[in-house]
C-alpha cells in the first residue's frame, strides 16, 4: 500500500464531497430536470467516509519508526512491514503538505521531510554537479528530478533555502532554458526528456507562490510580494498602448 498516493486520495475525496452534496441539493429541488443526478444519492457520505478511513488508515498503518524516529512509511504491506524510502513523482512523502493531507509544520511531516531529504532515502542523490536531489526508479540510479527541487521549494518557509533551490533549478535548465524529466548528478548536461511539460508548469507556479508570499519573495530578489490582481488589472491598458505604439 503506497502511503501518498492513499494520501492524496483521502484529500481528493475529502475534496469532492461538498460538490457532490451541492449537486445533491439540486437534484433533491427538481429531481425531474435532473434525473442523471440520482446516480449521487449517498455518493457524498460514502466519500466523506472513505476519506476519513483512509486518514484512519495511514496513521494507523502508514508511520514506521526509523532511524530512531516516527517517520511516514513510503509502502506498507499490511502484514507490519513498512519500508522508508521516496520518488521524486507527486504525490510522494515530500509533497504531502502540498497535496494538503497535512501542514507544513507538522512534527512528523517534518522528520520524514528531514530523512526524505538526506542519504537515509535511497533514492536521494548528491553529486559532483553540487546539486542534491531526490530521484526515483522509473529513471534509475544517480539521476534527479527537477521536480523533487520544487516539491521541496513548496514545502520550506525558509528564503535562503528556496533561493537556493531556484539557483540550482536555473543551473539544471542551462542547456535549453527548460526543466528536464531528470539530470545525472555529476552532469546537468547529461538528462532525460529535454522538454518535460509537469516540471515546467510546477517551476511556473513555484515561481507565483514566491512572489506572492511576503517573506519568501525575497528568494526571487522581490522587496515585496507581487500584487497579481493588480497585474492583472494593468494588462489591457498595457496592450491598449502597445496598440497605439504600432
Amino acid at each position: 500500500f503506497n502511503i501518498p498516493e492513499n494520501a492524496m486520495a483521502a484529500v481528493e475525496l475529502e475534496r469532492i464531497a461538498p460538490l457532490l452534496k451541492l449537486l445533491q441539493g439540486s437534484w433533491d429541488k427538481d429531481r425531474q430536470r435532473y434525473p442523471w443526478a440520482s446516480a449521487l444519492e449517498g455518493l457524498a457520505a460514502r466519500a466523506d467516509k472513505f476519506a476519513s478511513e483512509l486518514r484512519s488508515a495511514i496513521q494507523q498503518h502508514g508511520v514506521m519508526t526509523f532511524r530512531g524516529q516516527d517517520v511516514y512509511a513510503y509502502e506498507v504491506d499490511g502484514f507490519g512491514n513498512a519500508v522508508f524510502m521516496d520518488d521524486a513523482n507527486i504525490p510522494s512523502l515530500l509533497s504531502l503538505p502540498l497535496l494538503g493531507f497535512c501542514s507544513l509544520d507538522d512534527p512528523l511531516y517534518q522528520r520524514t521531510r528531514s530523512l526524505v531529504l538526506s542519504e537515509s532515502n535511497p533514492w536521494f542523490f548528491n553529486g559532483s554537479a553540487g546539486i542534491a536531489g531526490v530521484g526515483g526508479p522509473h529513471v534509475g540510479k544517480d539521476y534527479i528530478w527537477p521536480m523533487s527541487l520544487m516539491t521541496a521549494g513548496f514545502t520550506t518557509r525558509d528564503a535562503p533555502e528556496l533561493a537556493s533551490v531556484f539557483a540550482h533549478l536555473e543551473d539544471t535548465a542551462q542547456t535549453n532554458s527548460l526543466m528536464h524529466e531528470s539530470f545525472h548528478k555529476d552532469n546537468v548536461g547529461l538528462f532525460t526528456r529535454p522538454w518535460f511539460a509537469w516540471a515546467n508548469e510546477l517551476f511556473g507556479d513555484l515561481v507565483l507562490h514566491a512572489a506572492t508570499d511576503v517573506a519568501l519573495c525575497k528568494a526571487l530578489g522581490l522587496e515585496k510580494p507581487l500584487d497579481l490582481v493588480a497585474l492583472i488589472h494593468e494588462m489591457p491598458e498595457q496592450r491598449h498602448t502597445q496598440q497605439q505604439l504600432f
